[in-house]
């Protein structure tokens, strides 16, 4: 008997219709899972073609590592296993784009290969919508998707389930295993043993990992006793910082010293590393790494500050940096303050909840001051809407409790289970009642705009210390510009390429219902033609030339590109453009001003984006 075999989900024609209609007219019908119906809308406001599958080619060189080694082990035999099915086991990274793949059935490898589902090209939801990969990537939680629930029409013969794959250590998202196959013959077994392989990958990654970073713990705290000033370790997944550290150096110089030993980490010999640091001094650290069996699996450093013994043993204050913190891109009043009250309520080790629309920069910002203000200790993020386990998701919480300093975000918090929010109260406030301003974990979670009379509203949210709120990009045009260029340049993986003003100002205008999701998805449409150069107006994707401020529907979303692509092709001459499209030109002219379509000069170009 076949491993997979019995049709299951919804009747094809019932759930043909119901995409229909959401195509059609924008309306859901309950006859659609509701994971999929929030993917189908995410997927329409990222203007994702359902009936055009293009190639999502990746830029990037796959980058071989430790741990996608020992993925590979776990994919490998799973493939083995499998080698008689008609299914392929593939892993994508948390970016969506497919790393490894295995198919041993020749017609599937082929169907796959048809809509780019193998290497080195992306899956992601804003790539091609809602699928296996991607709506698992976005939900972070296992998801099937069947047949015509996905929303390209192409993809709607497969059946994919996917499960999310976690680093034990930081608990940061790797990426996503994903078991593709027809979707006549896909059964419950699919999201099962997608989930089996998940698991398996998880053990073999905290086996190997743990007692890795346990080889890095143990050459930290000896270099800590044998040190009397700063002591770093780190590796690509975890830094730790002993207290001199925060003594002695401000946020931007622990921000300089970490980019600095990040190159030198790596290295199979002792060294020296001189640095300067932003606040004038010169630190000089002495590196030395650490090995588990033949490889390197961090490096520690004592670092010596170029100040005279007085100074040293003045503690330094906590410098703020006027709401700019490393890595983070945007100069609007309401982020920047938004990253100071952060910096602060750190600063102080106030509990904190940032909250805000998906997308928007909640845990980025999160991050960016656990870095820059790092204890000794590692960053871990923990997922509230993975809470089906309980008791052993509590135990995760109680454990990182207990660790003396670092950061845990609780992150989702309004997906946490009512069953769930008692039990992590107790826990909350027992924490809060043992906790002193310094030398404890910082305690921080990330949710959207709160639900009103919840369990968690009325007993999570009264054991932080304060809540700070991120308004959504539409809100904040000023940081349009800068994020749109940073996103293009890291993209485009070159800085020789550029918007013109009158892009940004075009990008400025635009609504942004999914944030930072919906930007990224249209600057991988400008790339994929696109990599050196001037991105002017006419170079953004059709929705971009609208600024109508209302969500279109998929027709609508069609008429207008169809409007955009004649004019470009008839340079702006909009009689041309209405009898190529068999309108009138008082047609036009009227739909033009409906969907807020830019007519100022677009560069001549017929390239489809």
């Amino acid at each position: 008997m076949a491993y997979f075999e019995r049709p299951v989900g919804k009747q094809l024609s019932s759930l043909r219709a119901a995409r229909e209609q959401f195509l059609t007219s924008g309306r859901l019908t309950a006859d659609v899972r509701s994971p999929i119906r929030d993917s189908w809308s995410r997927s329409a406001h990222l203007g994702i073609n359902p009936v055009d599958l293009g190639a999502v080619p990746s830029y990037e060189e796959p980058k071989e590592s430790e741990i996608l080694r020992g993925i590979t082990t776990v994919l490998q035999h799973s493939a083995d296993i499998l080698a008689d099915e008609p299914i392929s086991i593939i892993f994508a990274a948390a970016s969506g784009e497919i790393m490894h793949r295995y198919c041993f059935d020749t017609q599937l490898r082929n169907s796959l290969e048809s809509v780019f589902l193998a290497p080195g090209f992306g899956y992601g939801e804003s790539d091609v919508g809602t699928n296996g990969i991607g709506t698992t990537l976005e939900g972070s939680k296992p998801t099937l998707v069947i047949g015509g629930e996905h929303f390209n029409e192409k993809l709607s013969v497969f059946a994919c389930a996917g499960a999310p794959v976690h680093h034990p250590v930081s608990g940061a998202l790797l990426g996503v295993v994903d078991l593709t196959c027809s979707a006549s013959i896909a059964n419950p077994l699919l999201l099962a043993t997608a989930k089996s392989v998940a698991a398996q990958i998880q053990d073999a990654l905290t086996e190997h990992i743990g007692a890795r970073e346990l080889a890095l713990l143990r050459d930290y705290l000896a270099a800590c006793r044998r040190s009397t000033g700063p002591v770093l370790a780190l590796n690509g997944e975890v830094v730790m910082m002993n207290r001199h550290a925060q003594a002695l150096l401000a946020p931007d110089d622990r921000a300089a010293l970490l980019a600095h030993t990040a190159d030198a980490v790596n290295e199979l010999s002792s060294r020296t590393v001189v640095a300067d640091l932003p606040s004038g001094t010169t630190a000089r650290m002495h590196y030395r790494p650490t090995m588990y069996g033949d490889r390197i699996v961090g490096g520690v450093f004592r670092v010596q500050v170029g100040m005279d013994e007085r100074e040293a043993a003045r503690p330094a204050q906590p410098r703020l940096a006027a709401g700019k913190l490393p890595g983070l891109v945007g100069t609007s009043s309401d982020w920047l303050r938004a990253c100071a009250q952060v910096q602060e309520d750190r600063a102080h080790g106030r509990s904190v909840i940032v909250e805000g629309e998906h997308g928007v920069g909640k845990l980025a910002l999160l991050k960016a001051a656990h870095y820059a203000n790092s204890n000794a200790g590692h960053l871990r993020v923990i997922d509230c809407g993975a809470a089906h386990d309980q008791e052993k998701w509590l135990d995760e919480i109680r454990d990182e409790l207990k660790e003396a300093s670092g950061t845990l975000v609780l992150q989702h918090l309004e997906q946490l289970p009512n069953t769930a929010a008692g039990a992590l109260s107790e826990l909350l406030v027992g924490h809060t009642g043992d906790s002193q301003v310094d030398g404890v974990r910082w305690l921080v979670a990330t949710r959207t705009t709160p639900a009103e009379a919840s369990d968690v509203e009325a007993m999570i949210v009264p054991c932080f210390d304060s809540t700070v709120r991120i308004p959504p990009l539409r809100h904040r045009s000023q940081d349009i510009g800068p994020l749109a260029t940073a996103l293009l340049h890291r993209s485009a993986h070159s800085e020789d390429i550029s918007f013109t003003p009158a892009a940004l100002r075009q990008l400025a205008r635009l609504p942004w219902d999914l944030n930072l999701a919906q930007l990224q998805s249209v600057v991988n449409k400008i790339v994929r033609t696109k990599r050196t150069g001037v991105v002017d107006v006419g170079d953004l994707p059709p929705q971009c030339q609208s600024s109508v401020r209302r969500s279109l529907t998929h027709l609508e979303s069609l008429e207008r590109d169809a409007i955009v692509e004649a004019l470009r092709t008839h340079r702006e001459n909009k009689s041309a453009a209405a009898e190529h499209l068999g309108m009138s030109r008082a047609t036009i002219y009227r739909k033009i001003r409906e969907y807020g379509i830019a007519v100022a000069p677009m560069a001549n170009t017929a390239s489809q984006l």
